[in-house]
C-alpha cells in the first residue's frame, strides 16, 4: 500500500519534470534558455565591463597620510601572509593598504579573522575587484 501511495504521489511530478540543459555525446553541456535570458546575461556582462570589475570586498588594514609608513605596513603584511594579495592605494589625502580579493563579505571576514592577531584594526570594505585579480 505504501508503495502505491508513493508511486501515485511521485508519478505526476516525474511526468511534469523538465530540464533546460542537455549533455551531448562529447560531454558538452548545452543550455536552452527562455527568450530574453541571453539578452539579460549580455547586458549584465556589459555592465560589469563598464565598471571594470565586479562588486567585491577587501580588508583594509590601515590608512595614513605618509606613504613611507604605509609602504612598510604592506611589506610587513606580505612577509606574514604571502598568499593573500595586498594593494597600496592612494585616495587623496590618504594612502591605504587593502588586502584580499573576495566576492562576498563572508570571505573578507574570514581573512580579517585570519590576520587579526597581527593586524587588530583591520575591517572589511566594499570594492570593485578587477577581473584579472579574481581567482578562477
Amino acid at each position: 500500500m505504501k508503495k502505491l501511495f508513493f508511486l501515485f504521489t511521485l508519478f505526476p511530478f516525474l511526468l511534469a519534470a523538465q530540464t533546460d540543459t542537455t549533455l551531448s555525446e562529447n560531454g558538452d553541456i548545452t543550455s536552452i534558455n527562455e527568450k530574453g535570458i541571453d539578452a539579460l546575461v549580455h547586458k549584465y556582462e556589459n555592465i560589469l565591463k563598464a565598471k571594470n570589475g565586479v562588486e567585491g570586498w577587501r580588508v583594509q588594514l590601515m590608512f595614513k597620510a605618509k606613504q613611507e609608513e604605509i609602504k612598510q605596513l604592506k611589506i610587513d603584511f606580505i612577509k606574514l601572509y604571502p598568499e593573500i594579495p595586498a594593494y597600496l592605494e592612494y585616495d587623496a589625502p590618504y594612502y591605504r593598504v587593502r588586502v584580499g580579493n573576495c566576492r562576498t563579505k563572508l570571505e573578507a571576514i574570514k581573512i580579517k579573522h585570519q590576520i587579526s592577531k597581527n593586524f587588530p584594526g583591520a575591517y572589511p570594505v566594499p570594492e570593485i575587484i578587477n577581473f584579472s585579480q579574481l581567482k578562477n
